[in-house]
């Protein structure tokens, strides 16, 4: 996903000094402190009080209410009081947050950016901050709506990631609220998912790479334009969901519809279709099995609009793509997954029902065991899959015990920074306590016990006590579990490791081919940048052989066309050869399928050297 495109700083620098502003924006007053009393820490920071705190004529800095609410924080604590702890953890963020300079956390942002590979060509490849703080883009009456919403700056902190542009998210919302204060206040969750989708622009190839940009344009709209839509959409009935009900976690699926205005109000007015008949809208686009067999995979016709689309009739990007339109125009989140079978990739979408639960396969073929779908998550552009969004969807989310999960799990974080590793580890337990499907307590957890130089095997075993806790999702029993077998390396058990990874392949090789195959791909780019060739062939046959059978496509993807360009690139024609082969005896291969289509790719390609 353009992996060599990333992005720096105008001046060449990533790392920056922090700024230091005024909570009234004006020039600095250093002399001043912020003193709570032992009672008011013990209740959770008002409105009434907040507002005195951050009038315009106050003399404190963001630093004296960041240190004053965090020890706040830490008092209530000890209490055990946790809403408290989490209001008074909510101020000492933003306080943080707000008094950051701006080249700062534009810095950590191009550095997450282009670690995780998510830069792309529509976004600028230079960006040069003012040295100012956070708070300085902003109206002081918007700061003090945010702080003063416990809701809303729980899900602002609970959404954010390392890939949103803090300054551009900001931005939109202080002008959403500053052009529409009253429909802000009754939709500050759209807001939300609007200016967290909004900050950067989406990669060429969304939503889709099957259409030209010449058909489909790959920008967004503007964010006060989209947010006036939507808001005057739900107000005139014409959404089937309440959007003033939804998360922004949930809107932010709605929001990022790519087909024109004109069309998405033609599905209003033309297109009939409920909570009970959406999946129909999948089906409703005539499948085009002659483009299949020419292998006209692009979109051919010089008109890409749902009601062409509709017409004309498409293959499965274009019924995904249709039905997510569909949906969208109706207030309805969608998704568009893609994902690979046996002989071939394919394409299918997920909603959310009149339940609030996701419908993630319609239009997915069960005979095709497309065990894991990819979709775009909007907020970050990068992919998400099926099963990590059924696991952010389960309704334990919402439940009183996970909100205080978090709360203990923002302490944590706190004591972290603060360099308080052992009362950071006791905040993680508790936080692990009160809900053991919280990932990020896990996390923090891990972190602290690292960075307070705990022994490996108990590191280990709070990495295995998060897998046992996540057994039911597998993508992140995995996860953990990878991580437990890398600390075992670290502490020389290098046979005993390498029999957990095999045997953690094993475990979902029937129902979650895609893990095994990531475990069996992980284990041969080992081999691959470890050992001589002939180990490397053996270990590719013994992936082959265990998990590639049933994963067809997805095996190619990951273990054959890897190890092939590995073998061409080294020089080695004779085990690029041998690769194909070994494939072709142990995958069955349909003739006139795209897996086809591909392994004759690489003989050929063998065949001109």
């Amino acid at each position: 996903m353009f992996s060599r495109f990333s992005l720096r700083f105008r001046t060449g620098r990533t790392v920056l000094l922090l700024g230091f502003a005024v909570l009234y924006l004006g020039p600095p007053h250093r002399g001043s402190a912020l003193q709570l009393s032992p009672e008011q820490m013990r209740r959770p920071p008002s409105a009434e009080w907040l507002g005195e705190i951050l009038a315009e004529e106050s003399k404190l800095t963001w630093r004296a209410v960041e240190n004053a609410a965090a020890q706040a924080a830490i008092t209530a604590a000890r209490h055990n009081l946790s809403e408290t702890m989490e209001g008074w953890l909510l101020v000492a963020r933003w306080a943080r947050l707000l008094d950051t300079d701006q080249r700062e956390i534009t810095g950590r942002w191009i550095e997450a950016i282009n670690a995780a590979r998510l830069g792309h060509a529509n976004m600028r490849t230079e960006y040069s901050p003012p040295a100012e703080p956070l708070s300085a883009l902003l109206r002081a009456k918007f700061v003090t709506a945010m702080i003063v919403d416990p809701e809303l700056s729980s899900s602002f902190f609970y959404l954010l990631s390392p890939y949103d542009y803090v300054p551009g998210v900001l931005s939109i919302l202080d002008r959403l609220e500053a052009e529409e204060p009253k429909a802000f206040a009754d939709y500050p969750q759209l807001a939300l998912a609007i200016s967290l989708v909004y900050d950067v622009p989406p990669p060429p190839h969304w939503p889709h790479g099957q259409v030209t940009e010449d058909l489909l344009s790959r920008q967004l709209r503007d964010p006060l334009a989209v947010f006036r839509f939507w808001v005057e959409a739900d107000r005139s009935g014409t959404t089937l969901h309440d959007l003033r009900r939804l998360a922004a976690s949930e809107l932010k699926f709605v929001i990022d519809a790519a087909a024109p205005w004109n069309e998405l109000n033609w599905v209003r007015e033309k297109v009939e279709f409920d909570f009970g008949s959406l999946p129909r809208a999948y089906d409703a686009v005539a499948y085009r099995l002659d483009r299949i067999e020419a292998g006209q995979y692009v979109w051919p016709s010089e008109t890409y609009s749902l009601p062409a689309i509709l017409g004309l009739g498409g293959i499965c990007i274009d019924q995904g793509y249709f039905a997510t339109q569909v949906g969208k125009a109706r207030g309805v989140p969608t998704l568009l997954f893609r994902g690979v079978g046996m002989d071939g990739r394919h394409a299918w979408f997920g909603y959310l029902d009149g339940q609030q639960r996701w419908q993630m396969d319609v239009g997915r073929y069960a005979e095709q065991r497309l065990v894991a779908g990819l979709a775009f998550d909007p907020q970050t552009w990068g992919d998400v899959n099926d099963h990590e969004l059924a696991f952010l969807a389960e309704r334990f989310h919402r439940l009183p015990r996970y909100r205080q999960s978090r709360a203990w799990q923002y302490l944590a974080h706190e004591l972290l920074r603060l360099e308080d590793y052992s009362e950071a580890i006791n905040a993680g337990r508790k936080a692990t306590g009160y809900e053991s499907r919280n990932v990020a307590a896990w996390e923090v957890r891990i972190i602290a016990e690292r960075m307070a130089e705990m022994p490996v095997v108990k590191r280990e075993g709070t990495l295995r006590e998060a897998a046992r806790a996540l057994q039911r999702y597998p993508d992140l029993n995995v996860r953990f579990m990878r991580e437990a077998i890398l600390l075992m390396r670290e502490r020389g058990q290098i046979s005993a490791a390498d029999h957990e990874e095999r045997m953690l392949a094993r475990k979902f090789s029937v129902e979650r081919t895609d893990l095994a195959i990531s475990q069996a791909a992980a284990m041969l780019s080992r081999t691959l940048a470890e050992d001589d060739p002939t180990t490397q062939l053996r270990v590719f046959e013994s992936a082959l052989r265990q998990f590639g059978v049933g994963a067809g496509m997805d095996a190619f993807d990951r273990l054959v066309r890897p190890f092939f360009q590995h073998a061409i690139r080294a020089g080695r024609r004779d085990d690029a050869i041998t690769i194909l082969r070994l494939t072709a005896r142990l995958i069955p291969i349909e003739e006139n399928t795209q897996f086809a289509a591909e392994m004759d790719a690489l003989a050929a390609s063998v065949r001109r050297r």
